[in-house]
């Protein structure tokens, strides 16, 4: 199975990766933009034939979250095999913003803005069978030309639906390749308490379906310091399971299969803390992508 994205050559991922340290969970070149924390959710045209739908329309339910009894020796290794068919490695090109100096030394200001080239790689996982696909928004933010390669290799072509800038989370289509696809359903985090099971499937400096496992460690981390009346703010997961540049918009999977969260970022200076986007925040983007208003004809 080919890890290497097919479109922009070996060379300029390979570029890309040496940029790593500039994200958190997903691997670019462009520089992240401040959020605002009552920023809308951005529809695109292909989010206009959603309006009204129903949420079995673009996602498919877990019938459990909490596995019950013991864990057996092979537990995450079913799992791993379960989810690895619906997780894609998702590349993309970037334009970085730069300066080319005419002098040997650096005065802010001056220089010549250019925009430079960049490819980028993050993660992303089929949540129906029609292929709708959850990834974050930072993996996609200012790029173009999306594809994904799933776990067999195939290379498929992606269509931007719907991003929220602040849940940092973004719903994307399957387009010119006809279904059913592999399906990580989604289950409830409130049911997934400290201390259980997690495992991450993703696409780590572009290695490609790469599966860590660890424990969830703590919930409702507020990062951002935003007061409920300031606006919205992500309430994430905290876990020790390991998320590397790449990894961003990749399922988080409790022992049933069922997807708690998806994978945003882990913290480089420390060891074992990495956090996700609750799947109850998931669903209330995807019941905004349903309510809310669309892009006109």
């Amino acid at each position: 199975m080919s890890t290497q994205p097919p479109r922009p050559g070996r060379f300029l991922v390979l570029v890309t990766l040496l940029a790593t340290a500039l994200g958190p969970g997903c691997v670019t070149m462009d520089k992240e933009p401040t959020i605002a924390p009552d920023a809308p959710v951005e529809f695109f045209r292909g989010a206009r034939k959603l309006r009204g739908a129903s949420m079995n329309t673009i996602a498919t339910e877990a019938a459990r979250t909490r596995a019950s009894g013991r864990m057996d020796v092979r537990a995450v290794e079913r799992v791993a095999a379960k989810a690895r068919p619906a997780v894609l490695s998702i590349y993309f090109k970037t334009k970085q913003a730069a300066r080319v100096r005419l002098l040997p030394f650096n005065i802010p200001g001056l220089g010549i803005p250019v925009s430079l080239p960049g490819a980028g790689l993050g993660s992303g996982f089929i949540i129906h069978e029609d292929g709708y696909v959850l990834t974050n928004a930072h993996v996609i933010r200012g790029a173009s030309d999306h594809w994904a390669l799933s776990a067999t290799g195939q290379e498929l072509d992606l269509e931007v639906l719907a991003v929220d800038p602040v849940f940092d989370l973004a719903l994307l289509k399957i387009v010119g390749t006809p279904g059913p696809f592999p399906v990580i359903p989604l289950g409830d985090s409130r049911k997934a308490p400290v201390g259980s099971w997690a495992v991450a499937v993703g696409n780590p400096l572009g290695l490609g379906h790469t599966v860590t496992l660890g424990i969830i460690s703590q919930t409702g981390r507020h990062l951002s310091g935003v007061k409920p009346e300031e606006g919205r703010e992500i309430s994430f997961i905290q876990m020790d399971t390991a998320i590397n540049p790449g990894s961003s918009g990749g399922p988080l999977i409790s022992l049933t299969g069922a997807c708690v969260g998806v994978n945003t970022a882990g913290y480089i200076e420390a060891n074992g803390i990495s956090f996700a986007v609750p799947t109850t925040q998931v669903k209330e983007f995807l019941n905004e992508v349903l309510e809310g208003e669309q892009p006109a004809p």
